[in-house]
């Protein structure tokens, strides 16, 4: 089947640019000793999995425990869920999941540890914690002050083993002049702090796409989780990331309606897309045929192509690309993915964790 046969709207994938993502993520960690544990939110498909770890990934990363149960199933055998799984319904599935696979869950407080430790009872030694810090996320994690080890103490009365230390920076500014170098020196304080408590330092992991290829200039870092970085988008660009050749995920749409003057109309709107915002200016997502028209509006089946200032004509029927702003929030609106080589569907892969948040 060819790229233009397909209905629209179709989520595609650019199988070239992938695999050169892959390819150059793997080179990067290996040649630095850094261990690789992407993030599976941004495809969550099983098969894309095996082809980071057959490039040499130590495991992967999710937030759910649905998430990772789907990997599981498939095979993979090393889990991170970097989020502070809490619940009784999520703690049995924890159970269970500790069963098929080595896994790891993130932790930030001392009552978290406690009230999974007391869930899982004496299955608890077969998981284990990373404690998470707040290096400047500010969403979750410990402050990296005075009272960090008097909370890590608190964490190891739980009686689940620690193997370390994570955080979570999306965007590091100036990371070569200076930015990583500040980073730096707030985890070595966080390190130091864990040493003091006792606590075992076995993996330190952090990172993201943006920060992924500045990540050697972390003393002490042990392992990185970017997850964007197979497929990249409108926002890892505009966070310096990426350049837009490596985009490899695209939104295959078609014209419907020009009928409103300046206006074409698409296929594709906030079910397709999700109403991610840009982070470099306005608009959702960019036009692969002509980036100088802006996707101005997004209604939920209606995607707005702002054709006034541009000497593009669109007609109805035709077919246009669209980069989105967010890959992760996209690919999970999806039910498939179309792998393409040189305008030809080479593979279709389900995405199979798409819609698990629990």
């Amino acid at each position: 089947m060819r790229l233009d046969e397909l209905d629209t709207p179709a989520l595609w994938v650019d199988l070239d640019v992938m695999e050169a993502n892959l390819d150059r993520m793997a080179r990067y960690t290996a040649a630095h000793g850094l261990a690789l544990r992407p993030h599976i939110k941004t495809h969550k498909i099983p098969e894309l999995a095996r082809l980071q770890l057959a490039r040499g990934a130590r495991g992967v990363t999710s937030a759910k425990v649905t998430e990772a149960r789907v990997m599981a199933e498939a095979g993979v055998d090393d889990l991170l869920l970097a989020y502070p799984i809490w619940g009784e319904k999520k703690w049995e599935r924890l159970r269970d999941l500790s069963h098929r696979a080595k896994v790891s869950v993130a932790t930030d407080s001392e009552a978290h540890a406690l009230a999974m430790a007391g869930a899982l009872g004496p299955e608890k030694t077969r998981i284990s914690l990373v404690v998470e810090v707040d290096l400047g996320g500010g969403r979750t994690g410990l402050a990296p002050d005075g009272h960090l080890e008097k909370h890590l103490l608190g964490i190891a009365r739980a009686g689940i083993p620690i193997r370390g230390l994570m955080f979570y920076r999306f965007h590091v500014e100036n990371p070569a002049e200076g930015g990583m170098a500040r980073l730096g020196e707030a985890l070595a304080g966080a390190l130091e702090a864990f040493r003091r408590a006792g606590v075992p330092l076995e993996t330190v992991s952090g990172g993201s796409t943006p920060t992924a290829f500045f990540s050697h200039l972390l003393p002490g870092l042990t392992e990185i989780r970017p997850g964007t970085y197979l497929f990249n988008d409108c926002n890892t660009v505009d966070s310096g990331g990426a350049a837009w050749e490596d985009c490899a995920l695209r939104v295959r749409c078609r014209v419907v309606s020009t009928s409103v003057k300046g206006t074409a109309v698409i296929d594709g709107g906030s079910k397709t897309f999700s109403d991610a915002p840009r982070f470099a200016g306005a608009g959702f997502g960019r036009l692969m045929q002509a980036p100088e028209v802006p996707c101005a509006r997004m209604n939920e089946e209606h995607g707005l192509l702002d054709v006034s200032a541009s000497g593009i004509r669109l007609r109805p029927g035709d077919l246009v690309d669209v980069i989105p702003n967010h890959v992760c929030t996209t690919v999970n609106l999806h039910r498939e993915l179309f792998g393409v080589r040189h305008g030809l569907v080479e593979t279709v892969w389900n995405i199979a964790a798409r819609g698990k948040i629990h």
